[in-house]
């Protein structure tokens, strides 16, 4: 006994050991160093309940951005055509998330691609020329679709379905009614080859605006460094679409990254009250509260999702919460529910 104890992992070490992990994003070992922590408490000492809740919850969240890298790496694949290896991403994606947006996002885009797999024809068939004369309706030959045609069979116009089919809303079908151009535009952003899609957005937007066109090309500033432009655009985006939700949620975003924490309190307040992801919003405002201090609001916040589809999420941030707080019963309460979802 006395030397097991004195071999025995100890927790504290292990989480920060995690934690360190964590923060350089290598998720993977931050999860074996969680469930080390795990592993190593004493199951005696009255504290372990809920030091393990905390630590759950970090196994949690390195999960959920390990799932979100593993979408990245099923995108990429699927950019590349290479159809069954983005599956096995997605696949590992819903084993790992707890995160219910995410494992939304990763259900809705395993589905779609495995539709698409069931639609596309077997490469031995014939795939029409520009030059196709006879056999061939209006509806089955697009003749400069033909040179699109990835090694998988998969066309640029599926790929692209493939990627916005995860947005929120009617958001999928406006994406899709813009048009081959904006496609073109969308998949080379999402490829790296951010000088096509400038000249993309840019020539369409000098047909005209639209809120979709203006928040991608917000995406194009931002990871070009231009902040200046990129507030600029989110803001003429919501201008013209003030219920536009990546939108609501980019500017968001961007005034918490810029410590404007007050304007992005009152926006997120805003799209509550709009019925604009209400609950992605909620616990957006949980953590808001909770960075600046505000404890007691936070808490409110999150126990407002306590019954709804981010039940999971709120529960992992408010146990602590209620711990440090000294609301103990509330605590246990919560945790209970939290092993329930």
């Amino acid at each position: 006994m006395f030397f097991k104890k004195l071999f025995r992992k100890d927790p504290a070490s292990c989480m920060e050991k995690g934690d360190k992990f964590l923060a350089a994003g290598r998720y993977a070992d931050a999860r074996v160093a969680f469930d080390d922590a795990l592993e190593a408490l004493d199951a005696s000492d009255p504290s372990s309940a809920s030091l393990s809740t905390a630590i759950r919850e970090k196994m949690a969240m390195a999960g959920n951005r390990l799932a979100e890298v593993n979408i990245a790496e099923a995108e990429a694949c699927i950019r590349g055509g290479d159809m069954h290896k983005a599956e096995d991403h997605l696949n590992l994606s819903l084993e790992l998330a707890d995160d219910v947006t995410i494992r939304e996002k990763t259900e809705k885009l395993l589905s779609s691609l495995l539709s698409s797999q069931e639609s596309t024809p077997q490469p031995a068939k014939h795939v029409h020329s520009k030059g196709c004369g006879g056999g061939c309706s209006s509806s089955s030959c697009h003749p400069s679709d033909s040179a699109e045609i990835s090694e998988d069979g998969l066309s640029e116009s599926d790929r692209f379905e493939l990627l916005v089919r995860p947005l929120p809303g009617d958001l999928p079908e406006r994406y899709l009614s813009l048009g081959k151009e904006f496609a073109k535009g969308y998949l080379a952003a999402h490829e790296g080859d951010l000088g096509t899609a400038w000249v993309t957005f840019e020539r369409l937007l000098a047909q005209g605006e639209n809120d979709v066109l203006l928040y991608e090309l917000s995406l194009l500033s931002h990871r070009e460094g231009d902040r200046r432009r990129c507030e600029a655009l989110l803001r003429r985006c919501l201008q013209l679409n003030e219920e536009n939700p990546l939108g609501n949620l980019g500017l968001v975003q961007f005034l918490a990254e810029s410590s404007r924490f007050d304007e992005a309190i009152a926006l997120l307040e805003s799209m509550l009250q709009r019925g604009i992801l209400p609950e992605q919003s909620e616990l957006f405002l949980g953590d808001l509260r909770q960075a600046r201090g505000e404890n007691d609001a936070a808490i409110e916040h999150y126990s407002r999702l306590l019954g709804g589809a981010l039940k999971k999420e709120a529960a992992q941030r408010l146990v602590p919460m209620l711990e440090a707080s000294g609301r103990h019963a509330d605590a246990a309460y919560v945790a209970k529910q939290l092993r329930c979802c």
